[in-house]
């Protein structure tokens, strides 16, 4: 693995792919709450603990707009649809160094006790998984600390199985080396992650009063962030994808409305430390001394360095 220093000065992929495992959550918001109340409070409240907490190498906050099957997803023998209920809304994703990174975050008495039991506060239903094994093979929008609306159209694409399908490790070792390594040499993808995830029996993060259970059968083996210069090349992706039909037998498409940047190789960003609303009037009054790093210490202590990284 690269060191410390060259990898503070990496790009996007590169520090990504620093990375070893990582950890992807499916979030419906609970139906009492307004939607803002639940993404307000996500970012600002429940996101500001993972930002304390250690071993995290990168943590961001996706926020999901509804399945689109208008995008021209005509694949033979592929569904496209979703029903309502089974949509997330939300979708976290971590990425750890190391196994011994992982063991530290899940040690830790924030993920162990304070952050399963604040789901309850906006999450109506979660279903975590591990995803060893995902790459970044192409970003060159080159944000490791993106705050907000995405600059080019991105989306999360889903995969399901096809009924007697090959095994779950022919099909991820189809979507990252024949899908996602074609795909990431078009011209007009931007970005483009791979993410295997195993079968979903249970969460891999317990949070009490909260549903672990997925909304249907249908459950995701992996998905794909895709980002690209306009819509319509998702649609011509898929089109195009040799022997997609084989193996994957539906294909959600939820584009990414927002997506926060909690922390980033392995440093809190000012929204993990502050908030979204305290750095966006930051940076709206100028007020660069709010971030210089003695200040922050004083604020925030060792916290803004990232805590308790094994070495």
């Amino acid at each position: 693995m690269e060191n410390k220093k060259s990898l503070d000065a990496a790009d996007t992929a590169t520090l990504e792919n620093a990375a070893q495992l990582a950890l992807t959550a499916f979030c419906w918001w609970r139906a009492d709450l307004p939607r803002e109340i639940c993404e307000d409070y996500w970012r600002d409240v429940h996101g500001i603990m993972f930002a304390r907490a250690p071993g995290l190498w990168q943590y961001r906050q996706l926020r999901l707009a509804p399945n689109r099957p208008d995008l021209g997803l005509s694949v033979e023998g592929i569904s496209i649809n979703a029903p309502a209920a089974a949509q997330p809304q939300g979708m976290p994703h971590a990425l750890f160094l190391s196994e011994a990174h992982l063991k530290a975050f899940a040690s830790s008495p924030l993920p162990k006790e304070y952050i399963p039991n604040d789901a309850k506060n906006f999450i109506g239903r979660i279903g975590a998984l591990p995803s060893p094994g995902g790459r970044t093979l192409v970003d060159r929008i080159n944000d490791p600390a993106m705050q907000g609306a995405p600059l080019a159209p991105t989306f999360v694409l889903c995969f399901v199985p096809r009924a007697g399908a090959p095994s779950v490790e022919i099909i991820h070792r189809y979507l990252a080396e024949q899908v996602a390594r074609s795909w990431s040499g078009h011209p007009g993808v931007l970005r483009l992650r791979v993410e295997p995830l195993p079968p979903y029996e249970q969460s891999a993060m317990a949070s009490p009063s909260v549903p672990h259970q997925w909304p249907t059968g249908e459950t995701y083996l992996g998905w794909m962030e895709l980002a690209v210069s306009r819509e319509g090349i998702v649609g011509d992706l898929l089109a195009g994808a040799t022997g997609l039909a084989e193996h994957v037998g539906i294909v959600h498409a939820y584009p990414v409305r927002e997506i926060y940047t909690i922390i980033s190789a392995g440093r809190p960003t000012d929204v993990g430390l502050r908030g979204y609303a305290a750095a966006r009037t930051i940076i709206a009054a100028g007020a660069d001394n709010q971030r210089s790093e003695s200040l922050l210490e004083i604020l925030f202590g060792d916290a803004i360095r990232g805590r308790d990284q094994p070495m």
